[in-house]
C-alpha cells in the first residue's frame, strides 16, 4: 500500500519527498519516483509544474546535469566535466503567450549570470522543442 503524508508544504510519497518547505517541487526525487514505476497519485498531479518536469526529463535522457532554476518557469543546466553553470533554460507551453519583455528579461538575467539562454517549448504531448535566445547587435 502506498502512503501519502503531508506536513505543511512537505509531501512525502512512499518516502519520496515531493515538495520542499519552499513548495517548490524536487525534481530529481519526482524523476526517480516515476523511473522506478511507481505511480504517482492523481492528488500530486495538481501539485507539479508538469511542463517542467518533462523538460527535466527530457535533459536528463540526453545526458544533462540539470538542478532548479530561479523560477518555476526555469531550470539551470550543469557542466558534468567542470561542474560549472553553462545554461538556463526558460520552459513554455506551446498554448502559453509569452511577452517579449519576459524572454528580453530572461536573457538579461542569463548574461548576467554568465549563461546561454535556451527557450523550451512543451506540446501537448510533451514533446520538448528547444531554441537558442541569443541577442544581436546591429550596426549602423
Amino acid at each position: 500500500m502506498k502512503t501519502i503524508t503531508f506536513m505543511g508544504n512537505i509531501l512525502i510519497f512512499d518516502n519520496v519527498t515531493i515538495m520542499s518547505e519552499k513548495a517548490e517541487t524536487t525534481l530529481e526525487k519526482i524523476y526517480l519516483a516515476l523511473s522506478s514505476s511507481k505511480q504517482l497519485p492523481s492528488e500530486i498531479i495538481y501539485l507539479v509544474n508538469w511542463d517542467k518536469v518533462d523538460v527535466f526529463v527530457d535533459l536528463k535522457q540526453r545526458g544533462r546535469v540539470t538542478i532548479d532554476g530561479i523560477d518555476e518557469q526555469s531550470l539551470i543546466i550543469k557542466d558534468k566535466e567542470n561542474g560549472k553553470y553553462t545554461a538556463m533554460v526558460l520552459i513554455v507551453d506551446e498554448n502559453e503567450k509569452v511577452s517579449f519583455k519576459k524572454i528580453l528579461d530572461k536573457l538579461h538575467q542569463s548574461k548576467s549570470m554568465n549563461l546561454e539562454l535556451y527557450l523550451s517549448i512543451v506540446d501537448k504531448y510533451g514533446d520538448v522543442t528547444y531554441y537558442t535566445i541569443s541577442e544581436i547587435k546591429m550596426s549602423k
